[in-house]
């Protein structure tokens, strides 16, 4: 070899370097490319062509390239939403979408890009938007606009085709050649940095194949596809090509959905989903008074309702899927279930069983019903880009309106038990009903079941779009139940909570039963237990201040000073994190010495004085269901201590207590339970049982009588319950009544019969001088 050959040879290594790219593009140093490009390597003599190549598929395509623009508006106050115009980001997979109500309020169209297929028809993405929310639509070429509307959709394409009032000008419609040789190239249009700008890149030869056998290549969202001579071949709207190269030619051929078809499957869907989809009116029981005090955590706001007002669905003529998640507290006051079809009827059911993992419950019809749904069969992911009917349905109280228009899925999200969840835009998972042309169910809004939980925070537990697939084979099992079989129950128990169902209202306050009072970690306490690290630095955590004797807490061991973490539970991937709420009035101790100056008006407002036996252990459990097994995670002295343990009823707590109301005297006595004499210093065989209400006005308050004090004595005989109370004060005109207010005594005289006002009482310390004064008695057992 010559010696200036080889030198040039060695320049030539030294700037591409050994993998053959210039050294300019494997990030050092070096010339552009272009200057090299007689070095030798073919591959660099291609790039100036490849440039000059889309420079021309550029020039030659911008005649054919729109702007579409959709005036929205607002209505009935409802901002609008939608748009299916998305973009799949290259970085996260996921599709980015556009807040349309910003557009209204800046003044300016919503715009997507648009490619002219005929002098008067134009294909753009599909926004889905609903058409009340769409003022007006038109296209827009240079500084020439022109009036459009919709003429029809692609049934698997992500495409809406427009009829234009007339060509516009200088525009030039594609003209499609399916057999042109390729390379292809993508020729996308979309506004970057806020200027509308053409893009070209060369079509991705690799082919992906999904695990379903679905195999294709990957486009942009939306794309022209030309070959290296500029020369139309197809179009994309979903960012996938089919390997077989049926994906060729002009999007005219492809199924299209005319305007005409679109309005009588949107009639169809309307008057299936008015009669499959119905209003369920639910009446609950009042909510019991909890007595907490005042809690940083604010209470479900939809467990205080009295009346809820849900859609159903019904899966058969007489059987109606309930679709709201009502915690197993709240099911517990459900009281009446009434059904609203599409013309009036009222038809009354019951409750059957509520669903383990899904929020929602069955429900058996008083009377058969016509119009049942039927639940599509196909899988989920068949649906994708399909254009799919939707009956977006809202209920404010006893009034429905539903708007149908089409979705299509765009995407999934991969979620529990690696079921796959459908994407639709603008976020409607939780109203929307889809189904298919043939009027079949193909997803519905339901929420899923959370686990029990001892952590006092906010989660989210909205409905999210659900394959009608995932649950046909559950219904089945379902409907098909027959209890009267043996062994019928153990076939679909698991898919039923036998803890979530109606109780009576004496069940209702049944409580799981753990033994122990608990005092909520914080990092101080964390720090002297040692005890930060497994407790997040005090953040989770209860310490163990007291065991009840005979509890399962002292046959399981549990000590006082015992710091309990968590509890595992069979079924539970995650442990229930132990997370207490502080109790007490305001932070402080409850003001026994300023009782006397609290008004009747106050009384129903005033916090127990004690820790209620309800807490978010006791409720979690309880939720769980009596019988259950569960591991307690405990800490002490440097070690992790476990506990196994099965959830049981407590005994009766100060909710549950039996009780007695005296119409006479104007208030209700309960009996003493097991956390309210370990409060006031009670033994199991003291007298007295507490006062739970005072009715302002009544001869018990104008004697002085407050809530939570102690009945101990009627007529000097000791009240050992509220049944005692009860007989004690039959047929009495006068009654002498030994009351205690913690460590102080005194007896209030009260006159059943004769005038209004002869009621007599004073305690010792009170200086309001309309009541009589009173002598002090120390009741039996009192200590300090």
């Amino acid at each position: 070899m010559k010696p200036l050959n080889v030198l040039v040879t060695l320049l030539v290594i030294l700037v591409l370097g050994s993998s053959g790219v210039p050294a300019a593009e494997n990030g050092g140093g070096g010339a552009p490319s272009h200057l090299w490009a007689d070095a030798g390597k073919s591959d660099e003599k291609e790039k100036p062509d490849e440039i000059a190549i889309q420079l021309k598929i550029t020039d030659a395509t911008a005649p054919s390239l729109v702007r579409v623009e959709y005036t929205l508006r607002y209505d009935k106050g409802e901002p609008p939403s939608g748009s299916g115009f998305r973009i799949r980001c290259p970085n996260c997979g996921s599709w980015h979408g556009f807040d349309e109500s910003e557009t209204v309020k800046e003044e300016r169209p919503l715009e997507s890009p648009g490619f002219v297929l005929t002098p008067t028809r134009v294909i753009t993405p599909d926004v889905m938007i609903h058409p009340r929310f769409v003022k007006s639509i038109a296209v827009r070429y240079g500084d020439e606009v022109v009036s459009a509307k919709v003429s029809g959709w692609g049934k698997d394409q992500n495409a809406t085709f427009l009829d234009l009032d007339k060509p516009l000008t200088g525009a030039k419609a594609l003209n499609f050649t399916p057999d042109a040789e390729g390379p292809y190239y993508a020729v996308v249009h979309a506004r970057r940095n806020g200027v509308w700008t053409t893009g070209v890149k060369a079509l991705s030869k690799a082919i992906s194949t999904r695990e379903d056998g679905r195999r294709f290549i990957s486009a942009p969202s939306y794309c022209l596809i030309v070959n290296d001579d500029a020369v139309p071949v197809g179009m994309s709207m979903t960012g996938e090509l089919r390997v077989d190269d049926s994906w060729k030619g002009a999007p005219l051929e492809w199924e299209i959905l005319s305007a005409k078809e679109m309005g009588e499957l949107l009639e169809g869907v309307t008057a299936t989903s008015r009669g499959g989809v119905l209003r369920v009116a639910l009446s609950f029981r009042s909510p019991k008074k909890s007595g907490r005090g005042f809690s940083r955590y604010s209470d479900d706001e939809d467990e205080g309702k009295t009346e809820r007002n849900v859609p159903g669905l019904l899966i058969d003529e007489k059987r109606v899927l309930v679709l709201v998640n009502l915690k197993p507290k709240v099911t517990g006051r459900l009281a009446r279930v009434v059904v609203h079809t599409q013309d009036g009827e009222k038809v009354k059911a019951a409750f059957d069983c509520t669903l383990t993992d899904y929020g929602c419950f069955l429900a058996s019809l008083d009377k058969p019903l016509p119009g049942k749904l039927t639940l599509s069969s196909e899988k989920i992911t068949d649906f994708l880009n399909r254009v799919l009917l939707a009956a977006d349905i809202r209920l404010q109280g006893e009034t429905r309106s539903d708007y149908f228009n089409h979705r299509r899925i765009v995407g999934y999200e991969i979620g529990w038990r690696r079921n796959l969840y459908p994407e639709i835009p603008d976020g409607g998972e939780g109203k929307s009903f889809l189904f298919d042309s043939e009027g079949r169910l193909v997803a519905f809004p339901v929420s899923r079941r959370q686990k029990a939980s001892v952590e006092e925070r906010w989660s989210y537990d909205g409905a999210v779009l659900t394959a009608s697939g995932d649950f046909k084979q559950l219904l089945s099992d379902l409907t098909a139940r027959d209890a009267s079989k043996p062994g019928a129950e153990k076939q679909w128990s698991r898919h039923i909570d036998p803890s979530n169902v109606p109780l009576t209202e004496e069940q209702e306050n049944r409580l799981a039963w753990v033994g122990m009072e608990l005092q909520p970690l914080n990092k101080e306490l964390a720090r002297a237990n040692n005890v930060s690290k497994l407790s997040g630095d005090g953040k989770i955590g209860a310490l163990v201040s007291y065991v009840y004797q005979g509890s399962p807490a002292e046959k399981a061991g549990v000590e006082i000073g015992y710091i309990l973490l968590r509890l595992h539970v069979e079924g539970h991937p995650k442990p229930l994190e132990v997370q207490i709420e502080p109790y007490g009035f305001l932070g402080r101790a409850f003001p026994w010495e300023q009782y006397d100056q609290l008004t009747e008006q106050y009384f129903d407002r005033m916090p127990r004085p004690w820790p209620p036996a309800e807490n978010t252990v006791s409720r979690a459990l309880t939720d769980l269901g009596f019988g259950k097994k569960f591991r307690a995670e405990f800490f002490s002295d440097g070690n992790v201590i476990y506990k196994d343990s099965e959830v049981v009823q407590s005994p009766p707590h100060y909710d549950s207590a039996r009780k007695h109301k005296s119409e006479p005297l104007g208030l209700t006595v309960r009996d003493l339970t097991y956390e309210v004499r370990r409060y006031f210093h009670k033994k199991d065989d003291d007298p007295g049982v507490i006062v739970s209400k005072i009715e302002p006005g009544s001869k018990a308050s104008v004697s002085g009588i407050k809530p939570y004090e102690i009945i101990t004595h009627v007529n000097r005989a000791p009240v050992m319950s509220a049944d005692d109370f009860s007989k004690l004060i039959v047929d009495r005109e006068e009654l002498r009544l030994s009351v205690k207010r913690m460590t102080k005594g005194r007896v209030v005289l009260i006159k059943l019969k004769g005038h209004p006002k002869s009621a007599a009482t004073k305690p010792a310390t009170d200086p309001l001088p309309r009541k009589a004064a009173t002598t002090r008695e120390g009741a039996p057992g009192a200590r300090p």
